[in-house]
């Protein structure tokens, strides 16, 4: 099947320790930064030359150009995603996607997750989302509103005297938004929940959690069961260690004519690789990874592909050498993009 590459460069990550080392970086030429777009990783990887160029705004990218190292402040990246500055490009990439990509198959290398949400939306559209499975590798379940966020923090906050978020100040009255952290509820106004799919979830409420009777965090714990309930499948990292093959069965057959694949690269994190930009979880072998992405393609031999998704890529992490230690989050991502595509026509010429 034909398909056309693109690049997704946004990169809101208001952490100020990210902001830091994005100025120390570009003060220093980015030396060090195998590649500054991921895109460009993954098709060396894979052979395949050519992509969509995506714009976002060069503040916005991860690695900015020294004109705009002023833009790098926390209140700047929070205000951006608290106005839904995520979603606009959400949608501006579908609209990219329906233009420019449909018929052949949208395939994005990039960052931040929530970009996902403009091509699933698309291909909802193009196919029907009563049609559409959506399978999400990932080690964070990214349904979770910043509302329950921010309430976790807060009470982390209050009864941890180590919090990382002791100093943070905008771990409170935040707006409701679109972002990498909840752009899967929104997903759910076009794919029924019962066709969606997150695998090697790691931050699935402990046993701890459904002890504590703070409401902050009762109401998370009451929203991640709700979505179970709803019909959304949480295939847990524990899951997957107890019973991969149970796991495989799940994912390897589908009813549903059309299936769209999301990886987020923490899905592997610490364990095989290092280049997310999320490292808070270990997850999946590289062997349990694989395993996995064998079964979706095998599923694949009756639902035909609709879109595919490599997200959560940290520039100056994946590909880099560190103590004589060589990351190989691009190769491992590549694998996983041939299991899934072994026969492929190349992409189109688009001109970038």
């Amino acid at each position: 099947m034909a398909f056309k590459i693109l690049n997704g460069l946004l990169d809101p990550d208001e952490r100020a320790s990210i902001m830091r080392r994005k100025i120390d970086y570009c003060q220093r030429g980015y030396a060090g930064v195998p590649f500054r777009d991921p895109a460009k990783g993954m098709v060396k990887e894979i052979g395949h030359g050519d992509f969509i160029s995506v714009p976002v705004e060069d503040w916005l990218i991860p690695t900015p150009p020294e004109e705009m190292l002023f833009m790098l402040t926390v209140e700047n990246f929070v205000t951006f995603i608290d106005s839904n500055g995520c979603l606009d490009y959400s949608k501006d990439l579908g609209q990219t996607v329906r233009k420019v990509v449909f018929p052949e198959l949208p395939i994005m290398f990039g960052v931040d997750h929530s970009l996902s949400g403009g091509v699933i939306e698309a291909a909802a559209d193009e196919y029907g989302g009563e049609n559409l499975r959506l399978v999400v590798m990932d080690s964070h379940f990214d349904f979770i509103p910043t509302d329950l966020r921010c309430g976790l923090i807060q009470y982390d906050i209050e009864t941890n005297s180590k919090s990382k978020f002791a100093s943070d100040p905008y771990a409170f009255n935040r707006k409701e938004s679109y972002n990498a952290d909840s752009f899967l509820s929104y997903m759910l106004k076009k794919v029924p929940p019962e066709n969606v799919f997150v695998v090697g979830v790691s931050d699935y409420p402990p046993k701890l959690a459904l002890s504590i009777e703070d409401p902050r965090v009762k109401r998370y714990v009451e929203f991640y069961k709700g979505l179970e309930s709803s019909g959304v499948h949480v295939i847990r990292k524990e899951d997957i260690l107890s019973d991969r093959a149970r796991a495989e069965g799940l994912l390897s057959k589908t009813d549903k004519p059309m299936t769209y694949l999301s990886i987020d690269v923490d899905v592997c994190a610490n364990t095989s690789l290092k280049g997310a930009r999320f490292l808070n979880f270990h997850g999946l072998s590289v062997g349990d990874f694989y395993a996995l992405v064998g079964a979706i393609g095998k599923s694949l031999k009756s639902s035909r592909l609709a879109g595919l998704d490599f997200m959560e890529f940290d520039v100056y992490n994946a590909g880099a050498t560190v103590a004589g230690k060589t990351d190989h989050s691009y190769q491992i991502m590549a694998e996983a993009f041939r299991r899934i595509m072994p026969n492929t026509d190349k992409p189109t010429k688009n001109g970038s």
